[in-house]
């Protein structure tokens, strides 16, 4: 059984991917990237079976540009998919119709983990039934944040509908700051 504390490493985990998802795309965009050693003949030698990659598919920054920016968003998708797992591991139950501030975050987590989950390449909105279809209001690290997700359901997700990633950094915080607070509703031990 995955504890609170495993939990939390597991956030730390998703959110180092994603930091070094951004720094490697900046870097790209940046044009630092030598395409030249970058995209060459490569052959892993592994214990099973080899792989082999040909060169000529980042040949151009115009190709490496959106791969790096693919990896942001699968990262990102994976941060909101791990940080909702830790709310669960901690006991922290979704309460989609409560407008408590918690329940707001939770909520709000748990609509971003939904919009990746089901297609990680092309991330959309699922805003479905009134408990989702609405207007989540909450402060956020003392920065307000409002998202109507009623007319965001069925919309490509845009970092910029929840405030972009400073605001997604926010988020986490307050998330694991709520999760640490959390008390296990069944802790292992009481069960014996």
């Amino acid at each position: 059984m995955n504890t609170t504390t495993e939990a939390l490493a597991d956030v730390d985990y998703a959110f180092r991917h994603l930091e070094f998802a951004i720094r490697l795309m900046c870097y790209c965009e940046s044009g630092h990237i030598d395409l030249s050693r970058l995209d060459t003949d490569l052959s892993i030698l592994l214990e099973r079976e080899n792989v082999s990659f040909p060169s000529g598919t980042f040949g151009n920054i115009e190709a490496v540009i959106p791969a790096s920016q693919a990896l942001v968003g699968m990262a990102f998708g994976t941060s909101a998919m791990v940080l909702d797992a830790a709310f669960d591991v901690a006991g922290l139950k979704r309460r989609p119709q409560s407008r408590q501030p918690n329940d707001e975050l939770r909520t709000l987590v748990y609509m971003v983990r939904c919009a990746f989950a089901h297609n990680p390449a092309l991330p959309l909105w699922e805003a479905r039934g009134q408990q989702h279809a609405r207007v989540l209001s909450l402060l956020v690290g003392g920065t307000p944040l409002s998202i109507n997700l009623a007319s965001l359901h069925g919309q490509p997700f845009d970092y910029d509908h929840i405030g972009g990633f400073a605001m997604w950094l926010r988020i986490r915080s307050a998330s694991e700051e709520l999760i640490r607070d959390a008390q296990p509703i069944n802790p292992p031990d009481a069960a014996q």
